[in-house]
């Protein structure tokens, strides 16, 4: 008897496994967009965008300049459905960044706010040990790795955040002086902004109700960096 409940907790196990799709609880860096054939990288600027992208069973969340989360639905080996995706209102500073958003958001996604489907598959890269092909109903495609382009970018070299998620307090650890902080809700709101900010300092997010936030840092050369903070 109990070599059967066994095997039938490590059939279901096995199944439970075999079900999860790869590219959940990673976080994807992208590394171009193909529209109509045409290769579209982020581009290079004082907005320092990193478009990151996460995926898990319910949510999906990605963030250029603007950030934008909605609902996952249908998930199999190849496949899944965005539903309801909302774009918040944070502006790109670059003209060209803007152009680029627009095409992630507004080209690539746009399928999404009609709750259609995408498809992905995961293939070993030559530039990062893994790569996520989404594939939307226009046949266009969207290229992440688990791994970033640029290594010497500033949202990964020169700061830290921690923890995060955050309960009260958030730690800034940075070599660069930030000129100013703000802090964005998904709905695009600033609810937050501190100035002159220096090697570690310390954030009181204790009074932001639970959710997801985007947190914008400025430097006095210019420099912008965008962060996806979770208040608990």
């Amino acid at each position: 008897m109990k070599n059967c409940i066994y095997l039938v907790i490590m059939t279901l196990s096995s199944f439970c496994l075999a079900q999860t799709p790869e590219m959940l609880d990673t976080t994807w860096y992208l590394h171009k967009l193909l529209i109509d054939e045409v290769d579209n990288t982020p581009p290079t600027n004082s907005d320092n965008i990193s478009v990151t992208a996460d995926f898990n069973f319910n949510d999906f969340e990605t963030v250029v300049c603007a950030g934008a989360t909605g609902s996952l639905s249908d998930f199999s080996d190849t496949n899944f459905t965005i539903n309801d995706l909302f774009i918040s209102t944070i502006d790109c500073i670059n003209p060209e960044s803007s152009s680029f958003e627009s095409q992630y958001y507004g080209t690539f996604y746009l399928a999404a706010f009609n709750d259609k489907q995408f498809d992905y598959e995961i293939v070993n890269g030559t530039v990062s040990p893994r790569t996520l092909i989404i594939t939307n109903e226009n046949g266009d495609k969207a290229f992440y790795g688990n791994t970033i382009l640029d290594i010497n970018s500033f949202e990964l070299s020169e700061v830290s955040l921690y923890p995060n998620p955050v309960k009260n307090e958030l730690y800034l650890k940075t070599t660069t002086i930030i000129e100013r902080l703000e802090i964005y809700s998904i709905t695009g709101e600033l609810v937050k902004q501190e100035s002159t900010l220096i090697n570690a300092s310390k954030i009181n997010v204790e009074n932001l109700v639970s959710g997801v936030y985007f947190l914008k840092l400025m430097t006095d050369e210019g420099v912008i960096s965008t962060h996806k903070i979770i208040k608990e």
